[in-house]
């Protein structure tokens, strides 16, 4: 197919690329005036008919209808023209297009527009004057030499390509997938400039400002499908180009932005191989000082209304929004964007699957290295993140993290989590865990639909913690158990299978630390022990004696960090069941040294206990014991016996045993 004004102009007519340039005021009148010329001829036909009904008919029906067409397009207009610069409030910016024009052939000084987007282009008026569009982020994030290449390069194709020719290789660039037949049209054109700015700029310099571009495209396109996007209903975001250079100067999103796919020969004028892999933390480019050191605030919330308008598509503003800040906008709804993103990677591990997914096999999937087999929509999207299988677990991770109280300390910040108790969580190294098959400390659990088992005790322990009370959310919360007001996430209403597997039948005397409802310790009296049962909570107590009137177990309120003198080397069987995990770290050696303290010579402990790895994250509470942890039940005369390490799919527990010699 050969490259004609015509062609391009039928493509442009066809395809309704020039409705995209067409602002919607101007769609409103010509819609209006359609209508009204409707109305005007079906109005003369009933006047001439003599029948004031249908002439009333026919001018209520057009009023009808051009009320119903206004208010379906008035929410949708808005300013799509790039505003114009004022070059006197930016004298080195005047500088850069001064020269650049000079260096391109033109004698006038250029009208500069900002865009919207990561984009330089040019073109001319109709008496022959150039114009220069430039977009935002390159003016905040390209350094001056790079911004200027891209204006020479733009300067020259408006000065040498005819109007057919710009817009052939500019739809070539949008759909290059698509229309194959136009890049064969346009290289000639393409390579001829490129040679042409290398002649005048220099290679090196225009492999690093074709460079600067696409990473900066791909990095200002992520940040606005990540932050903008889900909130574009809203209204313009009036602080998208602040985020985007706080993201770059402080998030180090350079070091990590995938570059905009260049139109297949771009790699020859770049000097760059497509398949170099970008890692987490390899700068592509240093952090930059644009030609504009702070974002001018009205052309910003401007561009932000297009940005988001284009998001929209045709459907445009609701009536009422305003301009609004994503950096005040609650976490409630930050969290429920974090949400729906785990339910459509969810969607997409049911469909690949056949079945309902779970958080866990999605885990499994990316294990197996088959995260890009799911299909969904932000697999198409330029990502910062270092591969697919750590972008699907972001969502399962920030969901289940967020439900634990943990909390994002700085909006633009997402992938680091601040917990109720200070402690930090990159997301994208416990993706990275994950992915790598490795142990990596939370509990995903299935669809996680429904109110959250952990929540209360979550919030309980932050607010006692915060009082300096280690111990005293516990009571808190078993009374507002009691009451329905709470849940208690650890009662299960039977004993812990990890108890009923181990233990045979005994006599004796039987001790169970941290006893809560009393189904571990009533499991032990029916086996035959002479069971003591203790808890910190007197509501705990109570409410165990409740559930079994008549139990021959003797419930008790005790304190684990100061226990009764008379309880020391007093059992031939302790059971310690996650208690001590649900105390502060801390106290962790206070509660193990208590614990050993309970067995009498000839006598045996038992510990149960979710599981982590030395130094790794908590999520707490509860914190998790540690191998040094558990060893250290080993103390006052104790000599460990049997340790098991279990794993299960995302759980690691301890099952340990440990005697004293009689």
């Amino acid at each position: 197919m050969r490259l004609t004004r015509w062609r391009v102009l039928w493509i442009l007519l066809t395809k309704n690329f020039l409705t995209c340039f067409l602002p919607e005021w101007a769609k409103l009148v010509i819609g209006l005036a359609a209508i009204l010329g409707v109305g005007v001829a079906g109005t003369l036909l009933s006047v001439a008919d003599e029948s004031i009904v249908a002439v009333l008919v026919v001018i209520l029906g057009i009023g009808a209808c051009a009320v119903a067409f206004a208010a379906d397009r008035w929410p949708r207009r808005f300013r799509w023209r790039c505003p114009a610069s004022s070059l006197d409030d930016q004298p080195r910016l005047r500088e850069l297009v001064a020269d650049a024009a000079r260096l391109a052939g033109f004698d006038a000084l250029p009208q500069v527009h900002v865009s919207a987007w990561a984009e330089a282009r040019a073109g001319r008026t109709r008496r022959g004057k150039p114009i220069l569009l430039v977009g935002l982020p390159l003016l905040l994030a390209a350094d001056e030499a790079e911004l200027h290449t891209l204006m020479v390069r733009e300067l020259l194709a408006a000065r040498r390509w005819r109007w057919h020719e710009r817009w052939a290789v500019h739809l070539f660039a949008a759909h290059h997938q698509d229309w194959s037949w136009l890049g064969e049209e346009t290289a000639s054109l393409r390579k001829e400039l490129w040679a042409e700015t290398r002649s005048i700029v220099g290679s090196e310099r225009l492999a690093a400002a074709m460079r600067t571009e696409l990473l900066l495209a791909g990095a200002f396109n992520w940040h606005v499908s990540r932050y903008v996007a889900p909130f574009s209903r809203k209204g313009g975001a009036a602080d998208v180009y602040e985020s985007f250079l706080w993201k770059i100067q402080m998030d180090g999103l350079l070091t990590r932005a995938q570059p905009e796919p260049a139109v297949p020969d771009a790699a020859e004028a770049i000097d760059w191989d497509a398949a170099q892999p970008i890692g987490d933390g390899v700068a592509l480019m240093p952090v930059p000082s644009g030609v504009m050191s702070t974002v001018p605030p009205k052309p910003a919330a401007r561009l932000g209304k297009v940005i988001s308008h284009k998001l929209l598509g045709r459907g445009g503003f609701a009536l009422g929004t305003r301009p609004y800040r994503m950096a005040d906008l609650p976490a409630e709804e930050w969290a429920a964007v974090g949400e729906y993103q785990r339910e459509v990677v969810l969607e997409a591990a049911a469909k690949l699957l056949g079945r309902e997914a779970t958080n866990l096999d999605v885990v499994e999937l990316v294990v197996a290295g088959r995260a890009n087999e799911l299909e969904w929509w932000h697999k198409e999207q330029p990502c910062p993140h270092p591969t697919p299988g750590i972008c699907v677990l972001l969502p399962l991770f920030d969901v289940a993290l967020r439900r634990k109280g943990y909390v994002h300390e700085h909006t633009f910040a997402q992938r680091e989590l601040v917990g109720p108790l200070g402690d930090r969580i990159d997301l994208v190294r416990l993706a990275a865990k994950a992915e790598r098959g490795e142990p990596y400390g939370i509990l995903l659990g299935g669809l996680m639909t429904g109110r959250d088992p952990d929540a209360d005790a979550n919030r309980l322990a932050a607010e006692s913690l915060a009082h300096g009370d280690p111990t005293g959310w516990f009571e808190r919360l078993y009374a507002e158990s009691a009451g329905g007001d709470a849940i208690v996430p650890w009662d299960s209403r039977s004993p812990h299978f990890l108890l009923t597997e181990w233990a045979r039948p005994g006599r004796g005397r039987a001790l169970v630390v941290g006893a809560g409802l009393g189904d571990d310790a009533e499991h032990l009296a029916g086996l035959g022990y002479e069971t003591v049962a203790f808890d910190v909570s007197q509501s705990a107590v109570r409410l165990a004696q409740e559930r079994f009137p008549g139990s021959e177990v003797r419930y008790q309120v005790a304190d684990l960090l100061a226990p009764p003198p008379e309880w020391r080397h007093a059992f031939d069987l302790v059971v310690e069941v996650m208690t001590v995990q649900a105390l502060p770290e801390l106290l962790h050696g206070r509660a193990i040294a208590a614990i050993a303290e309970f067995v009498r010579p000839g006598g045996t402990l038992l510990v149960i206990a979710s599981g982590r790895e030395e130094g790794g994250p908590a999520f707490a509470p509860p914190w998790p014991l540690t191998p040094s942890e558990i060893g250290a039940f080993a103390t006052g005369g104790l000599e460990s016996g049997k340790v098991e390490d279990l794993r299960d799919g995302e759980r690691h527990r301890w099952r340990a045993t440990f005697h004293r010699p009689a």
